[in-house]
């Protein structure tokens, strides 16, 4: 008889997910830096930034690394006069989205 292969259950696989977002201001730049676990199913980051808090856009993206367990991504610009909010929406391998918390920088505001 032919030797058998074990099926690998994807079921188990969990989904990526975004557990840490900081963003840090220096030298007229955004810094914004976010921690990944189960990194090897996530396909890319959109990084969305919002002017008013409510209405977000891409403003770029970033693809999945596939290190599997967890990773830390980073992604600066620069910075303008206002506040701005920024998340970022994880896309799986799977197409499922998640976003992350919303962080919140004020260039007017540095202590």
């Amino acid at each position: 008889a032919p030797p058998t292969t074990p099926l690998l259950a994807f079921s188990i696989v969990k989904p990526a997910k975004v557990v840490s977002l900081h963003a840090e201001l220096k030298q007229q730049k955004v810094f914004l830096n976010w921690g990944v676990l189960e990194n090897e199913t996530a396909d890319q980051f959109a990084i969305e930034k919002s002017l008013d808090g409510k209405n977000f856009q891409v403003t770029a993206l970033a693809f999945g690394s596939d290190m599997p367990g967890k990773y830390e991504y980073k992604f600066f610009e620069k910075a303008g006069k206002q506040k701005v909010s920024y998340r970022i929406r994880l896309v799986n391998k799977d197409r499922k989205e998640e976003y992350s918390e919303v962080i919140t920088v004020d260039p007017s505001n540095r202590s």
